[in-house]
């Protein structure tokens, strides 16, 4: 083994063996190897998925979509309140930039690292979007930005969740659950019928709100580089790039999506 792997695998080890102690018990928490299963799972699914489904007619699954997007919305809107309800909790939290405490017993830090974790697993179950669209045969949903953001948030919250469980993450989160209750709540309501189209004319408002979402994220972000309040840079800076990629992508897809229509209609 050369010196220099041997590096990465002592960094590796040090890594896994200092994370947070308030979730290192909890499951798939201790090591990146089950996310990096599921992530690749996910994967497989989007790759394999519409090449079974290809001679099989689409499913419907009108009813399963309504309970899962309304469940969502109840889950989105519990955790907006939830990372509200802890950061205010906890006192002299710095709602521009906190560090996160390595502490165990402290009921409100836990509080807010507990939501943090639901928040990722989120995420996981989320991955049913994908799954939905492949078998109702809506390939066309299933775009490089939509597959990248399902894969890549389940990796960069496991890491919140293995060292940075509180802090300034709240903030993203927050804001990303609030947006999925306008979003979950349309998807919803598109699965009722054809008969809630006249009430669904605020699709094209949901892109702008994610793109705003990513650019309130990138600002507070780069406030929490500059006041280094002790919350790891490393990360900081890994969440910065990440919004940036957002960003870019997101504009894409609303230039292509509805401005280019425009064009064409003119």
């Amino acid at each position: 083994m050369t010196t220099t792997t041997q590096r990465l695998v002592d960094y590796y080890h040090w890594a896994i063996d200092n994370g947070d102690p308030k979730t290192e018990e909890w499951p798939l928490v201790a090591t990146p190897w089950p996310t990096i299963s599921l992530v690749a799972m996910y994967l497989f699914i989007v790759k394999v998925g519409p090449k079974v489904m290809e001679k099989r007619e689409a499913y419907s699954l009108r009813e399963v979509l309504i309970v899962y997007n309304f469940a969502l919305v109840l889950l989105s809107g519990w955790m907006v309140y939830e990372f509200i309800a802890s950061v205010l909790d906890i006192p002299n939290f710095n709602l521009l930039c906190d560090s996160v405490p390595y502490v165990r017993d402290d009921a409100r830090q836990n509080r807010l690292a507990r939501v943090c974790y639901v928040y990722w697993l989120s995420k996981f179950l989320e991955y049913l979007d994908t799954f939905f669209f492949i078998l109702r045969k809506k390939n066309n949903q299933v775009t490089f930005l939509h597959v990248y953001h399902h894969a890549s948030m389940c990796v960069l919250w496991w890491m919140v969740c293995k060292w940075i469980p509180g802090g300034v993450s709240y903030f993203g989160a927050t804001c990303n659950s609030f947006v999925h209750v306008i979003m979950y709540a349309y998807y919803g309501l598109s699965a009722i019928g054809p008969q809630m189209r006249p009430y669904l004319w605020w699709k094209r408002y949901i892109t702008r709100l994610q793109l705003l979402q990513f650019a309130g994220i990138l600002m507070h972000t780069t406030s929490a580089l500059f006041l280094d309040c002790g919350f790891s840079l490393k990360l900081l800076m890994i969440l910065w790039f990440y919004c940036i990629s957002l960003i870019l992508l997101f504009t894409n897809f609303y230039l292509r999506a509805y401005l280019s229509k425009e064009k064409k209609s003119e």
